[in-house]
């Protein structure tokens, strides 16, 4: 590909991108369902302004390396001290609750779509992550109470890596031809999916406290002036040590940014100065991230297939959203007692499960590696992104103040990070 017809794609995609947000809030509607719509206008579908196959190296790079800075950046925004007091139901949510949701969107897929149970739990796994990038900046807005914004964040940043570890195992399984091996073998999903998390895990740690110390104020923060660069070279590697060792990516740039974002509890000072550069860094990055992925996403998208799934897709929107998510929930806070979760809280924290760019990256790694019933995976989750956003995302407020659980004043940061 030349130099010129690169720029030229590149200029497009963020220029399609920009236009989008200026556009998506004169409507009142949620940016990223704009930016999938601005992307199909501007693609093959009716303008053909230009064209981005999905498995060339720029959006293999976007979803890989710009996922795991997304992922970062919603560990950076966790505060332990907050999470700590409702870890029970929060684990409960996010990590067998993938799982719950996963079957329960399974078991509606199967009949509506004829497919096997493998591709289904396909489905459920890329569909069960939920997105911090959107519940950030609407908790930041809403005031909403602090134990539950940081509950939902939590949950939202945790299984995003759960869900994707799930999605490429199940895809692994798809490619290979069904389960080929013994269920303890060495090479087997089940010791794979707990290699990918134990590997992951290690390497997030490690990740994390070099980026700490590397921007701190101690003799050790030798590189505290480049922030940028230090943040990107370290996640890189820690992305490309995870990929080589068999962890999982996801969750290393997820538990790095967890560290970064929790440094006082390892007694690592960073210098105001740091602090802003970094959180301006992040923020800045993962705004143009979101907004390629989507753009992409549009430009990329089978809209014939969209059409013509468009009632048994509706479907199984209804089971996600009424069935999957309240069992879900029911589960992760039923059996936390110590919290003593409300009703209320319940009642919002099941209605807060909006999807967006990790299930999109996810999707479109699989349809740029050719797994059988990607494109089943990518219509479902461009579903899930539009109804979830505009029926859930627009409405969140109003039911927070509904449910009396909004504070007076929105979240200081101190409280968020």
């Amino acid at each position: 590909m030349e130099i010129d017809h690169i720029l030229r794609t590149v200029g497009i995609v963020l220029a399609v991108g920009l236009i989008a947000i200026p556009v998506a809030n004169l409507l009142r509607l949620p940016s990223m369902v704009v930016l999938v719509a601005a992307g199909i206008v501007a693609g093959p579908t009716l303008l053909d302004l230009v064209e981005v196959p999905i498995n060339d190296l720029g959006p293999s790079l976007l979803f890989t390396i710009g996922v795991a800075l997304i992922l970062f950046h919603g560990g950076v925004g966790v505060s332990v001290r907050v999470i700590s007091k409702t870890a029970v139901g929060l684990l409960l949510l996010a990590i067998p609750g993938v799982m719950i949701t996963a079957g329960i969107v399974a078991l509606a897929v199967m009949p509506l779509f004829g497919v096997s149970w493998q591709i289904a739990l396909l489905v459920g796994a890329v569909l069960s992550a939920t997105d911090p990038a959107i519940l950030v900046p609407l908790f930041d807005r809403l005031g909403l109470r602090p134990r539950v914004a940081q509950t939902v964040i939590a949950e939202s940043a945790i299984n995003d890596p759960m869900g994707a570890i799930l999605s490429l195992t199940m895809a692994g399984i798809i490619t290979a031809g069904g389960l080929t091996s013994g269920v303890f073998a060495s090479d087997s999903p089940l010791i794979e999916f707990v290699r990918s998390i134990g590997l992951g895990l290690v390497i997030g740690v490690v990740g994390g406290v070099v980026i700490a110390l590397l921007l701190s104020s101690h003799r050790f923060g030798v590189l505290r002036e480049s922030v940028g660069a230090t943040l990107l070279a370290v996640v890189a590697l820690a992305y490309v040590s995870s990929e080589v060792a068999g962890g999982s990516p996801y969750l290393a740039a997820f538990i790095a940014g967890l560290i970064v974002g929790n440094k006082d509890l390892l007694r690592i000072a960073h210098h105001d100065e740091q602090e802003h550069q970094l959180e301006t860094y992040l923020t800045q990055t993962v705004d143009i991230i979101v907004l390629a992925i989507f753009v992409i996403l549009g430009l990329n998208l089978n809209v014939d297939l969209l059409i013509d799934n468009l009632w048994a897709g509706l479907a199984v929107m209804v089971v996600f959203i009424f069935i999957a998510r309240p069992a879900t929930v029911a589960f992760g806070l039923g059996l936390d007692r110590r919290a003593g979760w409300t009703r209320q809280e319940a009642i919002f924290i099941t209605w807060c499960r909006e999807t967006g760019v990790v299930p999109v990256a996810v999707a479109s790694m699989l349809l740029a590696e050719g797994v059988p019933g990607a494109e089943l995976v990518a219509t479902l989750v461009t579903f899930a992104v539009i109804v979830t956003l505009l029926l859930q995302a627009t409405t969140a407020g109003w039911l927070a103040q509904r449910l009396g659980l909004l504070e007076m004043q929105p979240l200081l940061p101190d409280e968020r990070a």
